[in-house]
């Protein structure tokens, strides 16, 4: 057998979990490719889980790269705590749904295909408005924000969640909106 090098047999150590230790190499070479050395340091590192902190003690002897930050801890650096992926008007209030006004609402949820007219969809949403009646302190523009997203699914409710929060202020604003995207121009 030929070696290109001679080494003892105590030179060599036991990885119990070779392909982890590839995998995580070929990963650090990758980021390494992908991620400026200035921008390097300024990486956050997330704290490590039960499992990683005993094989990152391991790997420091092995020799092994330390653990980068996974791409979704990216997102969550500064989001912890919120929620990121809903629809938040610029001013939102809370209030009370009857659960008859909340079986109206979803009783004939637009989905966003051509099967449901937008404008008989926003005309069955404000007839299911009338039948709530929220605290007088808000406003009818204000509980139509609040009960809209109930009223949506599918591709009509991943449209929605792409609306940055508080950037609605009326629902004249997310009606526009709202129309302009199920029927744009072209269909004039």
């Amino acid at each position: 057998m030929f070696m290109r090098g001679r080494r003892s047999q105590d030179d060599l150590q036991f990885n119990p979990e070779m392909e982890r230790t590839a995998r995580a190499n070929r990963k650090v070479v990758r980021l390494s490719k992908i991620v400026p050395p200035s921008a390097r340091e300024q990486i956050p590192s997330p704290a490590p889980s039960e499992t990683e902190k005993s094989t990152s003690n391991e790997s420091s002897i092995m020799g092994e790269p330390p653990a980068r930050p996974k791409l979704g801890d990216y997102g969550l650096a500064n989001h912890r705590g919120h929620l990121t992926h809903t629809f938040r008007p610029a001013n939102p209030v809370a209030f009370d749904i009857k659960s008859i006004v909340l079986n109206g609402l979803r009783d004939k949820q637009f989905d966003g295909t051509e099967n449901i007219s937008p404008h008989e969809h926003l005309s069955r949403f404000a007839e299911t408005c009338e039948f709530c009646v929220p605290p007088a302190t808000v406003s009818d523009s204000q509980k139509k924000l609040r009960l809209f997203p109930i009223t949506l699914t599918g591709k009509a409710r991943d449209w929605l969640l792409t609306i940055p929060s508080g950037t609605i202020q009326t629902w004249d604003e997310l009606e526009l909106k709202f129309l302009e995207k199920y029927i744009p121009m072209s269909k004039y």
